[in-house]
């Protein structure tokens, strides 16, 4: 069977569905899919936490707009959860946890399914917070029907989502080390800079925290322009204005989970 077939099949099988919706690249197109399959019988849930990204709340708002699908965002207090904010290392299981609980517990009465945007790549690979998912029963469509990250992005180009080629975001408590006490201010301290560091031209960049310091991560295609005289005196400019004491750039360029 065609694969996206297959998944037409899945979400069918699933339905009513809520789809816990980021706006990244795979929920938005787990999001689409499910939509055009299955109307009315599709809800899209996002939850506003305060180490998500503003400009991924409003790229998912603008998204659901566009598409006029139904859509819950649901506040999410961190402080909730006991030793989140301390950024333990089983942070991302506490966390998925948690958001999935608040997402089932705002959804309206019915018999819904909820759904994620797991890929068969995030299956491959350790992810804590994929625990929460077999946990809570929360069924992963695109797992399911085999797509990959790659594949994600092909289809999504083919059926003109502007996400297709939108970089991997994660939430912001990956920044910081394990057992570190993370405040509201210091979250708005690295989102400010990963935001005006990208207004310089840059595609992908981590503000990784040390202490009072900062640790840029650019990918290996852009570290030489980073590290470029001219360009570095912007980027300590940058961390200085947010209120960093110090700026490096890892000459290894960016790697996912480098502070686990």
């Amino acid at each position: 069977m065609h694969q996206y077939q297959h998944l037409q099949a899945i979400l069918n099988q699933s339905a009513p569905l809520a789809v816990a919706f980021s706006g990244g690249v795979d929920s938005t197109l787990l999001l689409k899919v499910a939509h055009d399959t299955l109307g009315d019988r599709c809800l899209a849930v996002t939850i506003d936490a305060p180490y998500h990204f503003r400009q991924e709340l409003e790229d998912a708002r603008s998204f659901i707009q566009q598409h006029a699908i139904a859509h819950l965002i649901i506040p999410f207090d961190p402080g909730t959860v006991p030793g989140l904010l301390h950024n333990p290392p089983e942070r991302c299981y506490l966390c998925k946890h948690a958001l999935l609980e608040a997402c089932r517990a705002g959804l309206p009465p019915g018999t819904w399914t909820v759904a994620d945007g797991s890929t068969v790549d995030d299956q491959a690979i350790h992810r804590p917070g994929s625990r929460a998912l077999t946990e809570l029963g929360v069924r992963s469509p695109l797992a399911e029907a085999g797509f990959t990250k790659q594949d994600i992005r092909l289809l999504s180009k083919q059926l003109g989502l502007s996400t297709w080629d939108k970089p991997a975001q994660s939430c912001l408590l990956t920044r910081f080390p394990h057992q570190t006490l993370i405040s509201a201010k210091r979250l708005q301290q690295v989102e400010w800079a990963e935001t005006e560091v990208k207004k310089l031209g840059f595609h992908l960049v981590r503000v990784r925290c040390i202490g009072t310091g900062a640790r840029l991560e650019f990918e290996k295609g852009e570290l030489a322009q980073a590290m470029l005289p001219a360009m570095v005196l912007q980027l300590k400019s940058i961390a200085r204005k947010v209120g960093f004491s110090e700026m490096s750039i890892d000459p290894e360029g960016y790697r996912s989970g480098s502070m686990d």
